[in-house]
């Protein structure tokens, strides 16, 4: 996988900004997987990519029980997976993989189910810095322009 930029979140103003990058990709057959320890931020970066693509405030909660939640355009559907309580690979397959794949899909702690996600996906790595600076990295296999 070959990286294709760095980005450094200092705020969650810089989270959202970043988020509006993000954005601008998101399309059926996308598949962001976000990676990193606890608590970095991932869950905020999704909010803030619904909040900029549905261009309005809405109720996002992480899936970490759910496992999964569905957020529905007109055009698109977006998954939004936490995988972070996950036992076993094959369970993914009762939350409906298969058909996300198609869709738009956002994958947090994504790991487990490595070996049967796209080539092209988008990984989104969180590497925390200091205590108020975060770096991304972003690699694909895709050409994707941030």
């Amino acid at each position: 996988m070959k990286e294709h930029s760095k980005f450094f979140l200092n705020s969650l103003d810089d989270t959202e900004k970043f988020a509006k990058k993000i954005t601008k990709i998101i399309n059926n057959g996308v598949c962001i997987c976000l990676n990193g320890k606890l608590g970095i931020g991932k869950t905020t970066l999704v909010k803030f990519i619904l909040k900029n693509y549905l261009c309005k405030k809405i109720n996002v909660s992480s899936p970490t029980f759910s496992l999964v939640n569905l957020y529905e355009t007109n055009n698109l559907r977006i998954w939004h997976y936490d995988l972070y309580r996950l036992k076993n690979k094959s369970e993914i397959y009762n939350l409906d993989i298969e058909l996300a794949l198609r869709d738009c899909t956002i994958i947090e702690w994504p790991e487990i189910i490595e070996d049967i996600l796209p080539n092209d996906r988008i990984n989104i790595y969180f590497v925390e810095i200091n205590k108020t600076k975060i770096e991304i990295s972003v690699r694909s296999n895709k050409k994707v322009k941030l």
